[in-house]
């Protein structure tokens, strides 16, 4: 993140959009900051679909994830990456997202991802910006071979012998296919002519911040309003004190089922 860049801050509804989907413009509100509450919103629903990573970035705007996967589907050179869907993000869409961050003062644009830059088997874009894999031990019923694999010295295998990880090798990115909204992805076989044990994948994912999914903005709405009917703080709508005793009412909590099905086809899966 360039320092003329404010840290990135998720935010499903834009300032111009407050009004299309029944929430109050700031001035209409007073004191309350109405895009407060709707960074709120958009950080738990990043949170509820499992888009923050382990070092606690990523959104479901335009993101570069890193992801490590240990053994992959059995006899096929198959990978399955957590965030969907995997999207190609051109270098002038970067300049865009980034020059909107700081014009607007308020960065809900640019979350540092990076530029594709390869092309794939047809020749468009490809999402993935880097990959590697290697073959460790497996457990010797999942251990397979081509016939003529142990014709020849392998390198790779030769240099495990001394002890220590096994080294990595370059994925050619180039020649990979997936399917962007499953994140299914197949990756060609190396050196020994079989799956890799272990792939480390660089990729983008998410959408564009000026084009996020309808569903999306509606759940945001209906946190904010919740939001504010509780005060934005306890959930406390009512207190009634009387000689029966004290009877508080809270309201629902932010994301209740129905909220949590108009998700669902967000959420980042992890399969082994």
């Amino acid at each position: 993140m360039t320092p003329n860049i404010p840290a990135f801050t998720p935010a499903y509804i834009l300032p111009t959009e407050l009004q299309n989907y029944g929430l109050p413009t700031q001035d209409v509100q007073g004191d309350i900051n109405i895009m407060s509450l709707v960074t709120f919103a958009s950080s738990l629903i990043d949170i509820e679909c499992g888009r923050i990573d382990g070092d606690g970035s990523g959104s479901l705007v335009y993101t570069t994830y890193v992801q490590r996967d240990l053994l992959q589907t059995r006899n096929r050179n198959l990978v399955m990456v957590a965030a969907k869907p995997m999207v190609a993000v051109s270098q002038s869409m970067v300049d865009q997202l980034a020059a909107a961050a700081v014009a607007s003062g308020a960065n809900y644009f640019y979350t540092g991802v990076q530029a594709n830059v390869a092309t794939g088997p047809n020749g468009t874009p490809t999402a993935l910006i880097g990959a590697s894999g290697r073959y460790g031990y497996t457990r010797q019923d999942m251990s397979i071979a081509y016939p003529d694999l142990f014709s020849f010295i392998n390198p790779l295998n030769l240099l495990t012998l001394f002890g220590g990880p096994a080294p990595w090798t370059p994925i050619d990115i180039t020649q990979t296919d997936y399917d962007p909204k499953t994140g299914e992805l197949w990756i060609p076989a190396g050196l020994q002519l079989q799956r890799y044990s272990e792939v480390i994948l660089v990729y983008n994912s998410g959408y564009s911040p000026w084009n996020i999914p309808p569903a999306i903005k509606n759940v945001c709405a209906s946190i904010v309003k919740r939001a504010l009917a509780s005060d934005g703080t306890t959930g406390l709508m009512n207190l009634m004190v009387s000689q029966a005793g004290v009877n508080a009412k809270f309201a629902q909590k932010y994301i209740d089922p129905t909220l949590d099905a108009m998700l669902q086809p967000f959420r980042t899966v992890r399969a082994y």
